[in-house]
């Protein structure tokens, strides 16, 4: 295997020296489109329609060691002059590392979709993989492993000669449809960008819009292992789209392009608990703000794209952390120009897109963050429990301000009540015990606590409620 020559004190020093947060590694001459850290192999791998990184090829695809960058046999391309169709998937599933595309051949090899990367040689995956399709060539945009199957998702029609409308598992020896609705009225593939468990489900999510069970859906839906369901009533919006899905602290998130005002819950980014959607505070703010990739890591969820603000206008630059109870910025970084993806390798964040500045000083393409934290900042608390299920008029918090006690009045019975502080800090928790009757009211005494704004948390009959208060 070829090591590729990285010249960081020319390419990397200026970043390093002025920005003291990030470090360019190697000199793509197009973005990376995708990161995938693999913990097995230990390399992280870097996918894109670059060609080359400083004087050397790599025709789409390569890995970093945490000191050099190594290609991959010839690559992948399909294109020629200076750019490569773009490498859209990266994972590990057995002993193979997969990756996706419109992929048409690879090492002289036909090829379509998909194909396998074992250490030295590029190799098809069963017959042929994904099949071309009728309108275009075929792609290859997400996967996920579960219980030892690889869960595929993209634009295709059939994979291994199975007819499965872009939604498609492989078992290292046959492809098999999970018979997705195709989209009306030509019964064409959808495009799905996301694919996740959860909760026992399979999570699909893209630009497609189908029939479920006789109702319109609009580009997310389920699989319970026999069926397809709505994940509500699917999302609104002539534009809408999910561009990536993990879970994070036992919710779905799901981010893409769509609107609150369209009469979605959520802008940009929602999360969904297996019953009902939900805000992630009050999401992006611009009208034309894309997320496009996600990260959990360090019990925090890291979201990157094209966006200049979160949570009602508080700054952040193509990159921001939610913690799961506020938005915060990463390290008050200024990027000029979008992220398309992150990953976290050996305990360091990475990220790659069209930037060629951060912080006012050169940094192109692919970098790694070296910076500290002290200059983070975060938004006013948004309680880390889910927004309110059902009317405010369904409980009533009373003082308000509150002197010594707060009482909570429910329409139902009430139980883990807990009391957060401006910083999200858990100031009190109480468990209410129930003996014969179930209680609807409850008392906190409030004369620790100091002056200032609260929010409180408490379950009622199965629900969820949040509200806030002050202590005066």
């Amino acid at each position: 295997m070829k090591n590729l020559a990285l010249f960081l004190v020319i390419f990397g020093t200026s970043c390093q020296l002025f920005s003291q947060s990030w470090v360019q590694v190697g000199n793509f001459n197009f973005p990376p489109r995708r990161l995938f850290s693999d913990t097995v192999g230990d390399n992280l791998y870097i996918g894109g329609n670059f060609k080359w990184t400083g004087t050397d090829t790599v025709n789409g695809i390569c890995f970093w060691d945490g000191t050099q960058l190594h290609a991959m046999a010839t690559g992948i391309c399909g294109m020629g002059g200076n750019s490569c169709n773009p490498i859209l998937m990266i994972n590990r599933y057995r002993d193979n590392i997969y990756v996706g595309a419109a992929i048409k051949s690879v090492g002289g090899i036909p090829a379509s979709g998909i194909v396998t990367w074992d250490g030295q040689n590029w190799n098809t995956v069963g017959d042929n993989s994904l099949f071309v399709d009728s309108i275009s060539n075929s792609w290859v945009l997400s996967t996920y492993v579960h219980n030892d199957k690889l869960y595929t998702v993209g634009f295709f029609r059939t994979a291994g000669g199975d007819t499965c409308n872009s939604v498609a598992v492989w078992d290292d020896v046959n492809w098999k449809g999970l018979d997705f609705p195709p989209r009306p009225p030509n019964n064409e593939p959808a495009f799905i960008n996301a694919v996740q468990y959860y909760k026992d489900e399979l999570y699909v999510g893209g630009n497609t819009e189908n029939f479920i069970d006789g109702n319109f859906n609009m580009d997310i839906a389920r699989y319970d292992g026999t069926k397809w369901k709505q994940v509500g009533e699917g999302l609104y919006g002539g534009f809408a789209d999910v561009t990536d899905m993990v879970v994070y602290k036992d919710e779905l998130y799901v981010c893409g392009y769509f609107k609150k005002i369209d009469d979605n819950v959520g802008n940009k980014i929602m999360r969904w608990n297996g019953e009902q959607w939900l805000e992630v505070g009050a999401g992006f703010c611009s009208a034309s703000a894309i997320p496009t990739d996600m990260m959990v890591h360090d019990g925090k969820l890291y979201i990157v794209g094209s966006f200049q603000c979160v949570n009602n206008n508080f700054p952040v630059s193509n990159i921001a952390v939610w913690d799961g109870i506020r938005w915060c910025s990463f390290g008050n970084s200024t990027f000029n120009n979008k992220i398309n993806c992150i990953a976290a390798y050996k305990s360091e964040i990475y990220v790659g897109g069209g930037f060629t500045e951060v912080d006012g000083q050169p940094c192109r393409y692919f970098a790694k963050w070296v910076g500290d934290h002290a200059t983070d900042t975060c938004s006013a608390l948004v309680s880390d429990a889910p927004e309110i299920s059902g009317n405010r008029g369904e409980f009533r918090l009373w003082p308000n301000p509150v002197g010594e006690e707060l009482h909570i009045e429910s329409a139902g019975s009430i139980e883990r009540v807990q009391i957060f502080d401006c910083t999200g800090k858990v100031v009190k928790n109480a468990i209410q015990t129930i003996s014969g009757t179930k209680e609807e009211s409850f008392t906190i005494d409030t004369r620790l606590l100091t002056s200032g704004l609260y929010y409180v948390t408490f379950q009622s009959s199965g629900r969820t409620h949040s509200g806030k208060f002050v202590k005066i």
